[in-house]
């Protein structure tokens, strides 16, 4: 069984005239333990399919099972919890909040996981070891460099183990020697298990993924 199916998905913004057809007749099943990257032009999806996967985009038509759940059968709140558990974001601009700790920031899931004090500690100590960024913890996001942040982004998204990582355009805003060190994180979390999925312009980074899915005008070729 896949993984994730996702069944003649369709995606529209607008209405009539002014209807914009974001993803159109979407077919993709993704087996556990790959390591997939979207590619293709500005506007043609990408981003869309993401938050599909990542059950932030509505489902308009068509059917999205994860892991044999039906995602389209969840109710509102269980659709977050099952976010929360199962999902893990990495975004370009790496969405950390500028006036708490970096500790605090990569305990935010355990948090609305209601984990106790105690344990929530010892995660994010592990974590922030597992990253090379142990000495940053009682620093501040503004404090630190870009490769540092994106870091501290990865350890929130992996510190539930979670079973999915979506990753958009991770290393869009680092330098090259940055985000080759970023793109060796995800790819020692791929090798533990982990199903990556990442949005990409860059074909070389692409090129490093087990899989390539190519979107054109909302389709996929």
């Amino acid at each position: 069984m896949n993984f994730i199916k996702l069944s003649d998905i369709h995606v529209t913004y607008g209405k009539k005239e002014a209807a914009v057809h974001a993803l159109k007749n979407i077919h993709l099943e993704i087996k556990q333990g790959e390591f997939a990257a979207i590619v293709g032009k500005s506007g043609c999806g990408k981003t869309t399919l993401l938050n599909i996967l990542g059950l932030i985009t509505k489902i308009q038509r068509g059917e999205y099972y994860f892991d044999g759940t039906l995602i389209n059968q969840l109710k509102r709140d269980e659709s977050a919890q099952f976010r929360n558990e199962k999902i893990g974001f990495v975004v370009q601009h790496f969405a950390l909040i500028n006036d708490i700790t970096v500790k605090e920031n990569i305990g935010l899931p355990l948090l609305y996981q209601r984990c106790s004090k105690k344990e929530m500690k010892r995660q994010t100590d592990e974590v922030l070891e597992l990253l090379d960024i142990a000495e940053k913890g009682n620093k501040y996001p503004n404090e630190l460099s870009g490769g540092q942040r994106q870091r501290v982004a990865i350890a929130r998204a992996i510190i539930t183990h979670p079973e999915l990582i979506l990753a958009d355009e991770p290393t869009g805003a680092l330098d090259e020697e940055t985000g080759r060190n970023i793109m060796s994180i995800f790819k020692e979390l791929n090798k533990k298990g982990t199903t990556i999925i990442m949005v990409t312009h860059d074909k070389e980074l692409a090129a490093q993924c087990t899989r390539k899915i190519f979107l054109k005008d909302g389709c996929i070729c």
